[in-house]
């Protein structure tokens, strides 16, 4: 009697689930995924391989797509999207200053002028840099030490340009001077990165308590053309109005006595919250906080006025001006304005902010609420606005800042349980503080990326999420991200395009949402489905052959592996599978194809094509057990495709 074949589809969607429930998923969510690395939701349904990214400055000389490799090093440490006095917006960044290395003579003490990297020693601002130096020895056995000198160990001459040391150096020594410096740059298109003179000294580092890990901005406009503040919690906040002249750059000056922004106005500062870590504009003030010396204070300016911090009040008041400044009652991590409300986290609270319109409970500019004592944020930089909510990374998983249906209440439910266990063990394996966070509006996604330069670039963490439409409902789905490392990030509509921008421990800028691979790097995409039973566990099946739904943007090369038992390690697992699809495009209704108007001629219409020569992948699977799943592995640098659904086919072979 011959067997009879079963069918049994799968529609792809759920996203990632780390939690490996594979009973319940077969039974409950069979388009899940147990392993889905550089996918996301796809537009067209099921998930699809991300896209690629290259250098921002690509058309450019390769030696330019590094931000002044001659003069700085180091990672990216900002990247701006803002828009200048003639409406252009331009692209700036950050980067630290190189430092000046020599190789001593016998006794040599005085080091200037060029150095091994043909660099003429320059200290240009005697009150600003905090020289480091670091002499490296060599004894006879080869062992070398490096240590790092005192200030008392050397002397500075600023009009010189001179470091002199106390001890003379051995011949051989490595003497490597830091100023202690970063610079603001400007993308030129098709160019380089130009240096820009801000007329201002911007320290790395402040003592040994505070070193600049990333810069933060904020974009506003109170009337008189646009301007972007920038904090890095070592120096004073800096506001720019998108000029061309030194003038155009002003510090806020905003603790002790004195004046509210180099030199012009006057009065009495409003205290602490001098080198901030964080920015934020909400109801036309400029609200600042993270100062290291003072976790714990928010302060915000006058309205209408980023340079007015002047007060005569007490903490809570509003100044004669309107500026103020709010005691939080715990450390400050972050801030971030969603629709009425600023939100003030914490690492184990949450507060907001709001404008005060009752005059009987004080003169106070903004009043404060307590949302929760039990929840906060661990790293800053994954509070991000998307979909109609603000959501951040919890300890227990990412958690939105969502409306409900009661007046003033708000909802901090978990949106990623399933992967939690994912998420569980990001504290004990990364430094939160290296973080970067950042939103693909046209897709509804968001982006962490996680990591520092101690992992390569194809090691990087990350994890993508979307929002996705079933039974007229908005879901979350989540994946991982690998082979994308990123020390800074931004994103932004520029027209009607979005620009998404990613800085690199490697010095250079990159554009997300471009190209084939990862800046010349194949993009590896995993897909993994659940263990299906099929109905039931304790019945074996013979497999047969699976039908994969593909819709594909070009030619690529997929491997496919079928997997029995749960990983069942006595069970044998069949040979890999090889699969290719050509992806002519064949089908009228989506992008990308232009043809002349008429024969021979050199003016073109955009005639829209698109589709894939083989929209179902058929494979012949080998094996038998009581469940199977299936993995899907491309690497390689090829357009994005979209699995979109399986149907397996399968006989029983008898209950054993």
């Amino acid at each position: 009697m011959p067997d009879r074949i079963q069918s049994y589809k799968v529609i792809c969607g759920g996203g990632l689930n780390s939690n490996e429930n594979h009973l319940d998923l077969s039974e409950n969510n069979p388009g899940s995924a147990t392993r889905l690395v550089n996918y996301e939701v796809s537009l067209f349904g099921g998930y699809r391989r991300i896209e690629g990214f290259e250098a921002y400055n690509k058309s450019s000389d390769v030696a330019h797509q590094e931000i002044d490799p001659a003069n700085t090093e180091g990672r990216v440490l900002s990247v701006t999207l803002f828009k200048d006095q003639s409406g252009i917006t331009q692209t700036y960044a950050t980067r630290k200053v190189k430092s000046f290395v020599y190789t001593a003579t016998a006794n040599q003490t005085a080091f200037t002028g060029i150095d091994l990297n043909n660099r003429s020693l320059s200290i240009n601002d005697e009150t600003g840099p905090q020289v480091e130096v670091t002499q490296t020895t060599t004894d006879a056995g080869g062992v070398q030490t490096t240590n790092k000198l005192f200030s008392f160990q050397f002397t500075v001459d600023h009009a010189s340009n001179t470091v002199t040391l106390n001890t003379p150096a051995s011949e051989g020594d490595t003497i490597v001077v830091d100023t202690n410096q970063y610079k603001f740059y400007r993308y030129v298109p098709y160019s380089a990165w130009v240096p820009i003179n801000t007329g201002y000294t911007h320290l790395y580092k402040h003592n040994t308590t505070r070193e600049v890990k990333k810069l933060r901005f904020a974009s506003f406009n109170f009337g008189d053309g646009n301007k972007v503040v920038f904090v890095d919690g070592v120096n004073p906040p800096l506001v720019y109005n998108g000029g061309a002249a030194v003038d155009d750059w002003q510090t806020l000056l905003v603790g002790g006595n004195g004046t509210s922004a180099d030199g012009e106005g006057g009065g009495d500062q409003l205290a602490g919250v001098e080198q901030p870590s964080f920015v934020e504009v909400f109801k036309k003030h400029i609200f600042l906080g993270g100062d290291k010396g003072k976790l714990g204070v928010v302060i915000h300016s006058a309205p209408n006025d980023p340079y007015d911090f002047t007060s005569g009040g007490t903490q809570g008041a509003a100044a004669s001006g309107g500026a103020g400044q709010l005691g939080i009652g715990f450390d400050v991590v972050q801030l971030k304005p969603f629709r009425d409300s600023l939100f003030i986290f914490g690492n184990n609270a949450i507060k907001r902010a709001s404008a005060n319109t009752d005059t009987t409970v004080g003169s106070a500019a903004f009043l404060l609420d307590q949302i929760t004592t039990n929840v906060g944020c661990i790293a800053p930089d994954s509070v991000l606005e998307i979909g109609g909510d603000l959501v951040f990374l919890a300890p227990d998983g990412i958690r939105p800042v969502a409306g409900t249906s009661r007046i003033g209440d708000v909802e901090l439910e978990t949106i990623s349980k399933s992967i939690q266990q994912k998420l569980s063990n990001l504290t004990s394996d990364f430094d939160m503080d290296t973080l970067n966070g950042v939103v693909v509006r046209g897709k509804s996604q968001l982006r962490y990326f996680i990591g520092d330069d101690s992992t390569a670039t194809s090691d990087s963490f990350g994890i993508i999420g979307g929002l996705r439409s079933s039974d007229q409902r908005l879901g979350w789905e989540f994946g991982e991200l690998l082979g994308i490392r990123a020390s800074c990030c931004t994103s932004e509509y520029v027209d009607t395009e979005e620009i998404v921008l990613h800085g690199d421990y490697d010095g250079k800028v990159y554009r997300q949402e471009r190209g084939i691979n990862f800046a010349g790097a194949p993009i590896l995409a995993v897909y993994a489905t659940p263990f299906f039973d099929y109905g039931d566990t304790e019945v074996k099946k013979t497999m047969r052959k699976s039908k994969t739904f593909i819709r594909s943007e070009g030619p690529f090369d997929m491997d496919l592996a079928a997997t029995y038992d749960w990983d069942d390690l006595d069970i044998a697992a069949p040979s890999s599978y090889f699969a290719n699809s050509t992806g002519a495009p064949v089908r009228y209704g989506s992008d990308g194809i232009n043809y002349p108007l008429y024969p021979n001629s050199t003016e073109v219409t955009s005639i829209n094509y698109g589709g894939s020569s083989k929209p179902i992948i058929s494979t012949s699977l080998q094996g038998s057990g009581y469940a199977c799943q299936l993995t899907y592995v491309t690497l390689g640098s090829f357009d994005p495709y979209s699995i979109q659904g399986i149907i397996f086919e399968f006989s029983i072979a008898g209950r054993r």
